[in-house]
């Protein structure tokens, strides 16, 4: 018998035997982008443009928060007291921005990026540079404004990750982001060649030669990262912060202007160029698109940085997907930072559960996560994650969208164009050491080959991966596996579903209120209506015996007459 399934592209709106019982067309998707709370213990505000941590250290920036700042750059808090010090304590409790603010709680959830300083550093490339860029393909996830990252958002979505399945376990099935989603939301190619190849213990002589930086060992492995504050010397961006008065776009500004004045500026200087430009991917990649736990920032990527030429030719959404199901994989569910790109996870959400944490502010822009403004509340941490985890709890499966980009069109987007043949299948996706099987198959037999997943990490000796793993290379060539169905329901799925995961505490609806006396309502109607059936059959059954027995001139008999009271009170009770 075939595996049951769940549709591919993203949405895993299970075809067949994997489906999801009921659907909810895009065209009538109303909470999209509401900019309603979810629930009225919120109270949620639109964010600004301004930032919250400094700008080395950002509130996207997780563990570099800590960093210390540079004479003079970091905001300090007004001497006198009154109303000045109220003020700078207002603003830094909650600025009038896409952040937080930026002295977040013990145990909070925080991405890794440090995305608003690799957004400045794109911006002060030189012209040549940024062409360049977006020859790569890299253009398109570099214009996204950066907003606010929904630390207990991603968090919520985050814990309900499966690593056996690889997808989210929510109580009207499993959802997986796919090829698709990334494509939309960030911009990025999911189509080319598969970002692998060769991984080294020591990356001292590529990291001298190619960025002119020292590596440095993390604990006792092997010469493998390069400092974040050196790259950022090389970039003129170290201990670069936001001050207190400035809005986020005044120190995206100030910030260009000082990595501008890092750049060569001579395009006919080759070796200049390519340098900085190895810099600053470097720096976008270890910091903004797969980024990971520690300070330092992975030489991994440099071997493929070599020849620049060539950058443009991988498929680094498909990598990006591989590093965040890596990510979810491999946690011990304590983390309290989030890898990869957390804004994409958090777009994904608002177009498939949305739970009103943001509002659509520009219909028409590309790539999606350009069209969303986060909405910022200011109820503490612990709080917002408990009212988000019961709101995911109790979301009606109707609500859910499944196909979020039907009716949207390609226009405009040569990055969802070109990976069109690559949706909906089964597939591997590549992030050098990182090997992840996207599956809309559900309870398949194939096993995974021995070194995928944790064994894949942190080996401190060279590695070639598309020779250790060349099935699952091949496959990522061959564009996968078709995914068809020949189920007509979701009847099968669900009863898997529930036989499976229905006894998880987290997949419990946890109602009450005005939800608890619909249920009540649900519940003694349907006991009338089995009553009712049950009074039908039997006054059949009593006037053909009735019938049978005796002169239709004595009327009905007492039994029949009980029944027709009983029938009428039921009736009554189900009206």
């Amino acid at each position: 018998m075939a595996p049951p399934l769940w549709p591919a592209g993203g949405n895993t709106k299970p075809r067949g035997a994997g489906l999801s019982p009921r659907r909810r067309p895009s065209s009538s998707a109303e909470g999209v982008g509401s900019t309603e709370a979810a629930g009225d213990e919120l109270a949620l505000v639109p964010a600004m443009a301004t930032v919250e941590a400094d700008a080395a250290a950002t509130g996207e920036a997780g563990e570099e928060a800590a960093a210390p700042a540079e004479a003079g750059e970091e905001a300090e808090a007004p001497a006198e007291a009154g109303e000045e010090a109220e003020d700078w304590a207002a603003r830094r409790r909650g600025r009038q921005g896409r952040d937080l603010p930026a002295r977040a709680e013990t145990g909070v959830m925080r991405p890794r990026t440090m995305w608003s300083l690799v957004v400045a550093a794109y911006r002060g490339l030189p012209d040549f540079q940024r062409e360049r860029v977006w020859g790569m393909g890299f253009g398109p996830i570099l214009v996204i404004e950066p907003f606010f990252v929904d630390p207990p958002l991603i968090q919520v979505i985050r814990d309900r990750w499966d690593r056996v399945s690889r997808a989210f376990l929510f109580p009207w099935g499993h959802m997986v982001p796919s090829l698709e989603d990334v494509a939309r939301i960030t911009g990025l190619r999911v189509d080319g060649e598969a970002v692998t190849g060769v991984t080294y213990a020591d990356y001292t002589d590529l990291t001298q030669r190619l960025l002119g930086l020292e590596p440095f060992a993390e604990g006792d492995r092997e010469q493998r990262m390069v400092g974040r504050v050196s790259l950022l010397e090389s970039l003129g961006l170290a201990g670069v912060r936001q001050r207190a008065e400035e809005s986020l776009s005044e120190f995206m500004e100030r910030a260009a202007g000082l990595a501008r004045a890092a750049y060569g500026q001579d395009a006919e200087d080759a070796v200049r160029a390519d340098r900085d430009l190895r810099q600053f991917l470097v720096f976008f990649f270890g910091k903004m698109v797969f980024t990971t736990k520690g300070d330092g920032i992975h030489c991994r990527f440099l071997d493929i940085l070599e020849d620049l030429a060539r950058v443009g030719r991988y498929a680094w959404g498909a990598a990006l997907l591989a590093h965040t199901f890596a990510d979810f994989s491999t946690g011990t569910g304590r983390e309290t930072t989030v890898g990869g790109f957390a804004p994409f996870l958090q777009v994904w959400s608002y177009y498939y559960i949305p739970l009103g944490r943001a509002t659509e502010v520009d219909p028409t822009a590309v790539p999606l996560a350009r069209r969303w403004l986060p909405l910022v509340s200011t109820a503490t941490y612990a709080f917002q994650l408990d009212v988000l985890r019961r709101h995911v709890r109790d979301y009606p499966a109707l609500l859910v969208v499944w196909e979020p980009y039907a009716g949207q069109g390609d226009a405009g987007q040569p990055w969802v164009m070109s990976g069109l043949g690559l949706f909906g299948r089964d597939i591997w996706v590549h992030c050098l050491n990182e090997i992840e099987p996207l599956r809309s198959r559900l309870w398949s037999d194939e096993t995974e080959p021995r070194g995928i997943g944790r064994k894949t990490r942190g080996k401190a000796k060279t590695i070639d991966w598309w020779t250790r793993f060349p099935e699952q290379f091949a496959d990522w060539h061959r564009g996968g596996q078709v995914v068809v169905s020949d189920a007509t329901n979701s009847t099968a799925y669900l009863q898997r579903f529930q036989e499976e995961y229905g006894a998880r505490d987290f997949m419990r609806s946890e109602r009450d209120g005005r939800d608890t006396l619909i249920g009540q309502l649900e519940g003694q109607l349907a006991e009338a209506c089995v009553a009712l059936e049950t009074l039908r059959a039997a006054q059949v059954a009593a006037v053909q015996a009735d019938a049978g027995g005796a002169s239709s001139s004595r009327g009905p008999s007492v039994e029949v007459s009980s029944f027709q009271g009983q029938l009428t009170a039921a009736v009554e009770r189900a009206e």
